[in-house]
């Protein structure tokens, strides 16, 4: 069984990342870029737009500060990545098990007016 995690991470042009021994021999090492996945083409692309796009919500100049996206564009992300999630999980097959991990975006829509 290979273990993997789905979760976005600024800056790091990955999101799909290894989870147990298993899953870092076969991809060499932890992170693992979305064109090394034995994925179709389609959601390769799909991945790569989404790592794209979540690095437009951090406002650079004020890290720590709050995301610059509002309500409905954290929402919409959310559900794209809920979709290609699922997607993932059923290319990849049973032989691997993949845990979304998702982002202080909770939170965010708390404290979102």
């Amino acid at each position: 069984m290979y273990n993997l995690k789905f979760m976005f991470d600024w800056g790091s042009g990955i999101c799909v990342w290894t989870d147990n021994e298993a899953a870092r021999r076969i991809f060499n090492g932890y992170p693992i870029e979305a064109d090394d996945l034995p994925i179709s083409d389609e959601l390769k692309e799909t991945l790569n737009n989404l790592i794209d796009l979540y690095d437009t919500c951090l406002n650079r100049e004020e890290p720590n500060g709050d995301i610059l996206w509002n309500k409905n564009q954290i929402e919409d992300f959310l559900r794209v990545s809920r979709d290609a999630y699922v997607k993932l999980c059923e290319e990849l097959g049973p032989e691997y098990d993949v845990k979304m991990i998702l982002n202080d975006f909770d939170e965010d829509l708390l404290n979102l007016k």
